[in-house]
């Protein structure tokens, strides 16, 4: 009952939304992204950015498509504009953080780091609940480790007030990170939200 209200209300609430997003005044100032990889906690840290004070926006299928399908990067970053932290697609993807870099000037990144074996069957379980079809895990984690490379490179000679790597499961992990964003964590640890069953 309450999947099917859910379903019939997110047209609604997309569109109040979306339209209220649009109606902020844009600023191109410092951003907070999270560019972890898929399945490496960044719902749990876009949430505890939210906890943190931010106006943070997760996976949003149209700005997903006009990067997936039409490469709208002036419409993602207008976007982008109107938001203060971010996680998931597209802001993740190799090709949007230099981009990003440069549009929000004195922005920070976070990386999140997560243990291959855990990875991998998290994965696993995701895809088969989302499309009932089991992936190409050597491949997915391959993906996984070439935008790692990316990530580490492209932040290697950047200061430490501009990027950090974290752990989900560090008890510390949600205090690290309000410290590298000026911020009082609430707890020690990150609370963990969108857990993949097993």
């Amino acid at each position: 009952m309450i999947n099917k209200l859910k379903q019939a209300l997110f047209p609604a609430v997309t569109f109040y939304r979306d339209s209220k997003v649009w109606l902020k005044k844009p600023s191109y100032s410092s951003k907070v992204f999270c560019i972890g990889y898929n399945k490496t906690g960044t719902t749990s840290v876009g949430m505890s950015l939210a906890m943190l004070g931010y106006d943070n926006c997760s996976f949003n299928k149209k700005v997903w498509r006009n990067y997936y399908k039409s490469n709208r990067i002036v419409k993602i970053l207008r976007y982008t504009a109107r938001f203060d932290s971010f996680d998931d697609l597209p802001w993740l993807k190799e090709e949007m953080i230099p981009i990003l870099d440069i549009a929000f000037p004195n922005s920070k990144f976070i990386y999140l780091t997560r243990d291959e074996e855990s990875w991998k069957k998290s994965l696993h379980s995701w895809k088969f609940k989302v499309t009932n079809t089991y992936p190409d895990i050597e491949k997915s984690f391959q993906d996984f480790k070439s935008h790692e490379k990316f990530v580490l490179e492209y932040f290697k000679n950047r200061p430490a007030q501009d990027f950090i790597s974290l752990d989900v499961k560090d008890k510390q992990g949600f205090k690290k990170l309000a410290d590298f964003l000026g911020k009082t964590a609430p707890s020690d640890a990150f609370p963990h939200f969108n857990k993949t069953k097993k």
